[in-house]
């Protein structure tokens, strides 16, 4: 398992918070801050893994952060190619940052209340590589509709197409999507493209995360 020390998730910390102040400006960063201050959501930001399983990707502490990190930066990418290839955007650069900096919000839990905690099973650890756990102590909620919910517990409002690009960033590994995107007619297909490059921009941070784990 790879896992930052005391000073290194404290400097991941501020790291994202930097990202965040020049990503984002007016009431929204206020709003933003205060979300993830260290009074509110900023322990469970700073301890967070990315996933539970070795397997997956950055299952260690600060992995979270690690990851939303990267799919920002690839997100733009993402756009940028997609510009490219002769795609047309129909949002801005905020809308596009946003969703890919809360698309796994709900992977923190709530204040308080971690949604990943270390696992006390050295078995599943040695065997299956679940560092950790869920919390037995949240009550369930799919992490999207857990951002949803944190989102709106902090009064910070979205665009439509925030709504989508988050909504929709796990693609069809997420069983509610697939009514968005897994349809053939014209009515009930994607209006933008935000969900899209979402997804392509977390699958490839995912891939990448992968094949180069961070070692501490």
């Amino acid at each position: 398992m790879h896992k930052y020390n005391e000073k290194q998730l404290e400097e991941n910390y501020n790291k994202f918070i930097e990202a965040i102040k020049k990503s984002f400006e007016g009431e929204r960063l206020e709003k933003l801050l205060h979300m993830y201050s260290m009074d509110e959501l900023g322990p469970n930001l700073m301890l967070s893994p990315a996933s539970g399983n070795v397997n997956y990707h950055n299952s260690y502490e600060g992995g979270y952060i690690d990851h939303i990190l990267n799919v920002a930066r690839n997100s733009l990418r993402m756009m940028k190619i997609f510009q490219e290839a002769g795609g047309k955007v129909d949002f801005t650069q905020e809308e596009l940052l946003f969703s890919a900096f809360h698309h796994d919000l709900g992977k923190l839990g709530e204040k308080g209340l971690l949604h990943y905690h270390k696992n006390p099973s050295d078995w599943h650890i040695k065997n299956q590589g679940k560092y950790f756990e869920t919390n037995p102590d949240i009550w369930y909620l799919s992490h999207t509709d857990r951002t949803m919910y944190l989102l709106s517990q902090y009064e910070l409002k979205y665009t439509k197409k925030e709504y989508f690009g988050m909504r929709l960033a796990d693609g069809m590994y997420d069983e509610d999507n697939k009514k968005y995107l897994k349809t053939y007619n014209p009515n009930s297909q994607q209006r933008t493209p935000i969900g899209y490059i979402l997804h392509w921009a977390d699958s490839m941070s995912t891939c990448i995360e992968r094949q180069n784990p961070v070692k501490i």
